[in-house]
């Protein structure tokens, strides 16, 4: 076999090595991918579900405010007062 030949046949196996090392690192890409968004939607999944249990608790609070308010106005307004001339006495500054 000459040189010729020898390079030739040596090109084309280099050629079908790239080839398959390409299609590897393709589907090693696309494996990586999938994983990606798989990851994803189950961490969106799990984010939806908190994010609505915060708000049916933030719901929960608002009622029994609501309730203690139409029960209790006096009390109400007394605690609602107290907490506004606090933060009032906090933030004020000292100048």
């Amino acid at each position: 076999m000459s040189d010729k030949d020898q390079n030739t046949d040596h090109a084309a196996a280099m050629r079908e090595k790239a080839g398959l090392a390409r299609d590897h690192l393709t589907v090693g890409v696309a494996d990586a991918v999938d994983s990606g968004m798989d990851a994803a939607r189950s961490a969106k999944a799990v984010l939806d579900e908190k994010f609505d249990g915060l708000l049916d608790s933030g719901k929960d609070v608002i009622d029994k405010a609501e309730e203690l308010i139409r029960t209790r106005p006096w009390v109400s307004f007394g605690a609602a007062f107290a907490a506004g001339y606090l933060l009032a006495k906090l933030t004020r500054s000292k100048d």
